[in-house]
């Protein structure tokens, strides 16, 4: 089966879908072994992790998709990857959302941003393209989509809360919903309007408002939000609010400090003689091969 049409499937399952972020083949297979069934690749983390660049618009499109590449094909469960603002116009996007595609990408996100440049604006206030030209970019998208994989989910991320408001999200997010676009992610609202991220109340009102529950919503929470939190107001996607390469540059931190200072590292046995090999490609898999194929 297609990772697009298995991810379709997840979709329309009931619950919610628990979507951890990764950012690498080894994170990506690490989610897929304790068994969740679906990947997301926000491209902020791939900057930071496999080019060393800040979130700020730094990274380019081939960039993003050579990473999302490597972790698509590593995994037998769906990646959705994170297109930022499609790195360009309609035009751009539509070439965006090809090459993610032919990459393995079961799903793609892409922003109403004007553009990606965060160095002197605050994260929730970034620039957004007027309605018109977002739903022309989408509708671009969706084309390219249709001609390539008709399965691949199309995510609407829209970031216009803080800047233009709750009644702007809510009609952008029922716009895109009419042009065909699968998931509706309205990210980053302002902390005061109707839609208020601390409080269940407000949001179960915003993701009806939006058309939940027969439109898909990717749910936005405050930190302390668990799964069954989103699945209480609506939403059928949760991202776990935390970032692995938090937890992965303070272990590293922890051992490289150590090397220094001691010129030793000892580090903790069960971790050291675990088996991980089933996670990167199965042993039995390749010796199985040799044995077929590479003579004594």
């Amino acid at each position: 089966m297609k990772k697009t049409t298995m991810l379709r499937k997840l979709l329309q399952k009931p619950g919610v879908l628990v979507v951890p972020t990764a950012y690498d083949c080894l994170s990506a297979r690490i989610i897929e072994t304790v068994g969740l069934k679906a990947i997301f690749m926000p491209p902020s983390m791939a900057s930071d992790a496999q080019m060393g660049l800040m979130n700020i618009g730094l990274a380019t499109a081939s960039e993003i998709i050579n990473c999302a590449k490597y972790m698509a094909a590593s995994v037998n469960i769906p990646l959705i990857v994170g297109g930022d603002d499609g790195y360009g116009g309609a035009l751009a996007s539509y070439r965006t959302t090809q090459e993610l595609i032919k990459i393995g990408a079961a799903g793609i996100y892409i922003s109403d941003r004007a553009h990606n440049i965060l160095a002197r604006t605050p994260h929730n206030l970034v620039p957004v393209l007027s309605r018109k030209e977002y739903l022309g970019k989408m509708g671009a998208v969706l084309e390219a989509r249709d001609q390539m994989d008709k399965d691949c989910v199309i995510v609407a991320r829209i970031d216009a809360a803080a800047t233009m408001g709750y009644d702007e999200v809510v009609a952008r997010s029922k716009a895109c919903v009419e042009l065909g676009v699968d998931v509706i992610l309205p990210h980053a609202p302002p902390a005061e309007s109707k839609y208020k991220r601390q409080d269940k109340e407000s949001l179960r009102k915003f993701y009806k408002d939006i058309g939940a529950p027969e439109v898909v919503i990717w749910g936005m929470g405050p930190a302390e939000f668990s799964a069954q939190d989103c699945e209480d107001v609506g939403a059928k996607i949760w991202v776990p609010n935390f970032a692995p390469t938090v937890a992965v540059k303070k272990a590293l931190f922890d051992v490289y400090q150590e090397i220094h200072d001691t010129g030793n590292y000892l580090p903790d046995r069960g971790i050291q003689h675990r088996d991980y090999s089933s996670m990167l490609g199965g042993k039995e898999f390749w010796s199985a091969l040799e044995n077929k194929y590479v003579p004594e």
